[in-house]
């Protein structure tokens, strides 16, 4: 991913890598961790990208389930912003090629309930299910970019919210029942059931803080 997007500046004509109102940035926050490319049109008009990765680790419970899950951020931002003052200030808004999402796993040591059936370990084997969004997310946002001010390096913080969809949940066992048409049945009661309990993340909000160069 890193890969792509180094590809991408150095793809960049060496006339523009050298003009005023160009800057990266180093990004951290709730869209993980991530690079961008800003490109300023004039004084209130700019244009960005980036690219987002990483993937953070817990464990929790789901629909009676003990599951340890991993949160996967891997999506690419392209956007504008517009500084109605001229100053750091900004308002913006854009599109997320959107492959964030949440990947879970269950080895269940004692019975489980799985729709409205109970399985034993070996039955229900393990567990994996992944929870998706729309592949394009929509997102608004306000936000400071202090670099503005400084003209070589500075921070920006942005806040917002994206809007992702509906959750999508795909979920598998490997027991000893797997392809048992009544299992499956369970399996997808189960599905429905989590995709009810992540219902909420259809719209998230967002915060990220920036280091940022400009040349």
């Amino acid at each position: 991913m890193w890969v792509r997007f180094a590809a991408v500046l150095f793809a960049l004509p060496a006339a523009a890598a050298l003009a005023e109102g160009h800057a990266v940035a180093v990004k951290v926050g709730a869209l993980g961790l991530g690079a961008e490319y800003t490109h300023e049109i004039n004084d209130r008009i700019a244009v960005r990208g980036g690219i987002y990765g990483s993937n953070l680790g817990f464990d929790a419970e789901e629909s009676g389930i003990d599951y340890e899950f991993d949160i996967v951020w891997d999506s690419i931002v392209a956007g504008v912003d517009f500084h109605p003052l001229k100053t750091a200030l900004r308002l913006s808004a854009g599109l997320i090629k959107n492959d964030n999402r949440l990947e879970g796993e269950s080895r269940p040591s004692g019975n489980v309930t799985i729709g409205d059936t109970v399985y034993t370990p070996s039955q229900a084997g393990t567990l994996r299910g992944t929870t998706t969004f729309d592949d394009t997310a929509k997102y608004l946002g306000v936000g400071w970019d202090w670099s503005r001010d400084k003209r070589i390096f500075g921070m920006s913080f942005d806040l917002g919210l994206v809007d992702q969809g509906n959750a999508n949940v795909t979920l598998r066992g490997n027991g000893s029942l797997f392809g048992n048409p009544s299992f499956e049945q369970d399996i997808d009661a189960e599905e429905r059931e989590l995709e009810a309990e992540f219902d909420d993340f259809d719209i998230v909000p967002y915060v990220t803080l920036g280091f940022v160069f400009r040349f």
